[in-house]
């Protein structure tokens, strides 16, 4: 079933793959130039044809208003099938985009980050539809206020046709909710197990499918869509706020599934420190960005890069440790881990702007849920594994401890704990081994101890069902049978099948029996009928052996009821 699951997620990837790869895009450029405060706007750069200077480093420039020219071959809007201009979410305050054409009009789009809904898209793209003009669409100027500038201006820019761009939403919601039918699946699947088996690593999987699928929600933009009234700038405070609660689970979960003592105690307070670290500064972003936001967000980004770095020492102690499975930790950690480093690269201004930037962690986070279930199934089973074999050794050392250490059966003190107490009126057999002392004095004691379990053996084979079997002491045996279950331990039938039975080296062997019947509900009702099966057995064997005797002086009440 999960192979099934990798093989579909690996085929969807493939198409949407080839159909982005299948779309032309307009090759876009940017000119990036600040705008100071009462300065000339793009709109009227755009009618006046006013030539501006580029950036040549425009993250140099810091948080403010900028300009942004856009610059491609000239296109046509068609009717049909129209132009959409996209670019990727970043923090603003509000943008104006002023499409300018070939006949000297232009058309305006304006939006702020309170109305951003308007124009998002799941991939947390925001797309805007560009007006069919007979004229050919010749460029284009972004106005945006209130940038942070901590990365870009503006990244992601693409014109594409609205076709295209709708084939490519429809790949990306089917792969979200992929990702969201499988977290919700590995949640009720895995607190389902955790009511069962009650470990925490469950727990804290739960907790991390949970915060990564949260954050999934808000970074691809469908919190957005489900509340329009949203802040744009707001969900990406979230944003940074959930996916350290993801880490925060995800290392809990990564220490409990090893266990304490694998991981030093020295590695996991300095996991705990950075995650620590690492949530502090992403609640001070979300409470003071863009205040110190460029400041908060390179902390986050180094913080987070380095509780990262700590998974080198986790791997390493795992590996010393000779964790079971522990290449399949590795290669369920490896794409999540990969794809969160790149980001943290790119959140540096190391690594440039890509669109699997922001989509890229679902998939990694895809593969790295199915082949962590894999990873607790085997762990679950190993620790089954271990409870089995720990509740074998209890059962082995409960039955010893209760066992006659020579035929296996019945101590007197487990007897006694087993039949006293009984409501029912049983039986009770004595049967002793007749003239033993002389088989011991003629072949030996190591042949006399193998009559002795070849009669126990005996014993044990022919009580019923609920009945008791006893070795008493020496060569003194018991059966204690409920008297509903009488006709299937006759005493005839024990004696003989003792005589009939090849003992070692040709002995003969045979048994004196007395039985009397009654209750064993309390210490008393056993000692009286212990006597009374006693002086039948000494009957028996006063009357030359080799047969049953039964008491005479019985009672079918029990002590307590009749006194």
């Amino acid at each position: 079933m999960l192979s099934r699951v990798l093989r579909m997620l690996a085929a969807l990837l493939l198409a949407l793959g080839a159909g982005t790869a299948a779309h032309a895009r307009v090759p876009v450029g940017t000119c990036v130039f600040p705008l100071e405060a009462g300065a000339t706007s793009a709109g009227r750069l755009i009618a006046q044809a006013t030539p501006v200077a580029c950036a040549s480093d425009p993250h140099a420039l810091g948080g403010g208003n900028f300009g942004v020219r856009l610059d491609f071959v000239p296109q046509h809007s068609d009717p049909a099938d129209p132009l959409v201009l996209r670019h990727s979410s970043l923090w603003q305050e509000a943008e104006r985009i002023v499409l300018r054409y070939a006949d000297g009009t232009s058309a305006r789009i304006e939006w702020d980050s309170r109305s951003a809904a308007r124009y998002m898209t799941i991939g947390a793209m925001l797309e805007f539809p560009v007006p069919p003009r007979a004229a050919p669409l010749v460029g284009a100027y972004v106005e945006i206020r209130g940038s942070a500038n901590w990365r870009s201006v503006l990244q992601g820019v693409s014109l594409v046709r609205r076709s295209e761009a709708a084939r490519e939403q429809a790949w990306l919601i089917a792969l979200y909710a992929a990702f969201g039918g499988l977290a919700l699946a590995l949640v009720i699947y895995n607190l389902a197990l955790w009511s069962a088996l009650r470990h925490r690593f469950q727990l804290h999987y739960c907790a991390m499918v949970g915060a990564l699928a949260a954050y999934t929600f808000s970074s691809s933009g469908a919190l957005l869509l489900a509340v329009p009234a949203l802040d744009n700038n707001d969900r990406m405070r979230i944003n940074y706020v959930m996916l350290v609660l993801a880490g925060l689970a995800a290392f809990r979960f990564i220490v409990d599934f090893f266990g304490a003592e694998v991981l030093s105690a020295r590695l996991r307070r300095w996991i705990n420190l950075m995650g620590l670290t690492t949530l502090a500064i992403s609640l001070a972003f979300a409470a003071y960005a863009p205040v110190l936001g460029h400041l908060l967000d390179n902390a986050y980004f180094l913080s987070g890069a380095i509780w990262l770095g700590l998974l080198i020492p986790v791997v390493a102690q795992a590996w010393q440790a000779r964790v079971r499975h522990f290449w399949l930790f590795v290669l369920a950690w490896s794409a999540p881990v990969a794809a969160s480093l790149v980001r943290a690269a790119h959140g540096l201004g190391l690594v440039p702007y890509s669109f699997w930037l922001d989509n890229g962690n679902m998939i990694a986070l895809s593969v790295e849920s199915l082949l962590s279930t894999l990873l607790i199934v085997t762990r679950l089973r190993d620790l089954s594994a271990e409870r089995d074999k720990a509740r074998a050794g209890e059962r082995s050392a409960i039955r010893l401890a209760n066992s006659d250490p020579l035929t296996g059966l019945l101590n007197r003190r487990a007897f006694l704990d087993l039949a006293i107490g009984r409501d029912q009126p049983h039986r009770l057999l004595l049967v002793d081994i007749d003239r033993f002392k002389a088989i011991n004095d003629r072949v030996g004691h190591d042949i006399g101890d193998e009559v002795l379990c070849a009669v126990a053996r005996l014993l044990q084979d022919l009580r019923p069902p609920e009945s008791l079997a006893v070795r008493l002491g020496g060569e003194e045996f018991a059966l204690l049978v409920p008297l509903a279950r009488m006709q299937d331990c006759p005493p005839e039938r024990i004696l003989e099948t003792v005589r009939q039975h090849a003992m070692p080296f040709g002995i003969r062997a045979t048994v004196s029996l007395g039985f009397a019947d009654g209750w064993v509900t309390t210490a008393d009702d056993w000692k009286r009928l212990y006597r009374l099966a006693d002086s039948a057995l000494y009957r028996a064997k006063a009357d030359g052996r080799n047969r049953a005797c039964r008491a005479t002086d019985f009672t079918t009440a029990p002590a307590a009821a009749s006194a």
